[in-house]
């Protein structure tokens, strides 16, 4: 962190001072000067206090974060992770795997760690617990899920009744719709997508690849096709009442 030996050379303070001061070792303390270690929230704060500095070094923290978070998110999912905040209204068609926004922490890790190290696998999974806060926001958006039987039942047995009763607490709230697809019916859409819908802006469509690959679609007839195709696939799913029915059997057979 460039500001923090900055800070140091015009005070004439050395690392060790520095770092008694704060309750921190002087080796830590270099790490994060020569970027070997992220800086913490808590040193931060610490550094505005010590230095006096009227919340910059928090500010920097900030934008380290966003910054580490944007080179953690796949390329092709950026522009929907930057949308999300905006919309309004999310329509998901989910045929493989319980759509991000409503995995447990327990799941979510599972799919991390099938593709990625340990460590990137648990900064990963940091980044999408933070994206499922616009669920629980004061003005959340709405949310229709159209999921696959399929998906429910291959959960792993060990996170499957957690993820099922997570599943019935967000279908509880009023904003969020989740319907089954059961496994009997002729759908055989194989990619998942999702219609993001906003106050002042047309509907965009993201469409699901492999590791978090995926891409935007904003062309308006491709849109409007696959809105349509929606449709469709909601068309024969079980309503929201069987749909929790099911889930709720699928989980006390856990």
């Amino acid at each position: 962190m460039n500001e923090l030996r900055a800070r140091r050379d015009i005070a004439g303070l050395s690392r060790n001072k520095v770092a008694a001061a704060l309750g921190c070792t002087p080796q830590w303390l270099a790490k994060v000067e020569t970027f070997e270690k992220a800086p913490s929230e808590g040193l931060a704060d610490d550094l505005d206090t010590y230095f006096q500095t009227g919340g910059m070094f928090r500010r920097l923290w900030e934008k380290h974060q966003e910054a580490r978070k944007h080179g953690l998110i796949p390329s092709g999912f950026r522009p929907l992770a930057e949308m999300e905040p905006e919309v309004t209204q999310f329509s998901m068609f989910a045929p493989l795997l319980v759509p991000g926004l409503f995995q447990t922490e327990e799941n979510a890790r599972l799919v991390f760690l099938a593709e990625q190290r340990a460590d990137k696998a648990e900064q990963l999974l940091a980044v999408r617990m933070e994206r499922q806060s616009l669920l629980a926001k004061a003005d959340p958006p709405l949310v229709f899920l159209l999921i696959r039987e399929a998906v429910i039942r291959d959960l792993h047995p060990e996170i499957r009744e957690g993820q099922c009763k997570r599943l019935l607490d967000l279908a509880a709230e009023q904003n969020v719709s989740i319907q089954v697809i059961p496994s009997k019916a002729r759908v055989f859409q194989g990619s998942g997508f999702q219609v993001l819908s906003f106050n002042d802006s047309a509907d965009v469509v993201y469409v699901d690849g492999a590791g978090g690959n995926g891409q935007m679609v904003t062309d308006l007839a491709e849109v409007r096709r696959l809105t349509i195709l929606f449709n469709m696939i909601r068309s024969a799913a079980l309503a929201a009442e069987e749909s929790g029915e099911l889930i709720r059997t699928i989980m006390e057979s856990t």
